[in-house]
């Protein structure tokens, strides 16, 4: 009976482990494509911000949307990791 259940074990971490693999990649393939973007952006514009207008490369406006962005979503992940 213990066999039956480490059969069961084994694929679930096998399918975890698959899965994590495949998170990882799509990670840095959109963190590749994000250098890139930001990297080509060097020209100055003006953001808008609630009491004040400043003027910025974009790739600094880029970089900071995506780290506001992953900030989000790993505390995002971390709350649905809590209630599941």
């Amino acid at each position: 009976m213990s066999s039956v259940a480490s059969a069961g074990s084994s694929e679930a971490t096998d399918e975890r482990s698959r899965r994590e693999r495949a998170r990882r990649l799509a990670i840095a393939i959109l963190a590749t494509v994000s250098f890139v973007f930001a990297a080509l952006n060097f020209d100055s514009v003006k953001v808008h911000l609630l009491f004040a207008t400043v003027t910025m490369p974009l790739v600094v406006v880029i970089a900071a949307c995506l780290l506001i962005g992953g900030l989000i979503g790993a505390y995002a992940g971390r709350r649905r990791r809590r209630r599941g």
